[in-house]
């Protein structure tokens, strides 16, 4: 069992049609996760901040994995791609952030794949993945999720995974240039 603020080890864990692996974004992802995200602005952008072309840029994904190395070791969030155990392919990614010690030992997860894996099991076997992660390893109590209230395939997927919701974010995230109300559902570890 890694410590806190140590790199995961990858997860697994069986889906329709065989099964995932979730591991830490490293350098040699970035041609995969450049062409994925690239194909999939547009079904991507009515539920994530605006982004520009710099965010696909080498030196931008250098960023990232510096920030994700500081989160890691900070125990301050754990980000996982998703890619097909069958294959190896990335089909997206699920990621633990916002995580809070002492008396709430709770934190948030996001998540997307791609147009092509939607509607496959890939989303719902990364969320067990990554719950069994935060309430097994990390000992937290409490994850929760935002999700805009149109997006009905995300909301679906969160209540079939255990969440609950608690009532509504006003004004949660900017998207496209607006503040977006996101329905806020979350999941103890004694669900």
């Amino acid at each position: 069992m890694p410590k806190r603020g140590q790199t995961p080890t990858p997860l697994f864990e069986p889906c329709t049609g065989g099964g995932v692996n979730l591991l830490t974004p490293k350098w040699a992802d970035f041609d995969e996760w450049v062409v994925l995200r690239q194909s999939n602005i547009d079904h991507l952008a009515p539920w994530e901040p605006s982004w520009n072309p710099a965010h696909l840029s080498r030196s931008s994904y250098r960023t990232r994995l510096a920030k994700f190395k500081k989160m890691i070791s900070a125990d301050a969030g754990y980000p996982f791609h998703i890619f097909r155990a069958d294959t190896g392919k990335l089909v997206g990614a699920c990621n633990l952030t916002h995580v809070r010690r002492g008396s709430l030992q709770s934190a948030s997860i996001g998540y997307w794949v791609g147009r092509e894996f939607g509607r496959q099991g890939f989303a719902r076997a990364s969320i067990r993945a990554v719950l069994k992660f935060a309430f097994g390893e990390l000992g937290l109590h409490r994850v929760e999720a935002g999700v805009r209230p149109e997006n009905t395939a995300s909301i679906k997927l969160l209540e079939n995974s255990g969440f609950t919701r608690e009532g509504t974010a006003r004004g949660l995230i900017k998207i496209d240039g607006k503040w977006e109300d996101h329905d806020i559902y979350a999941r103890l570890s004694s669900d």
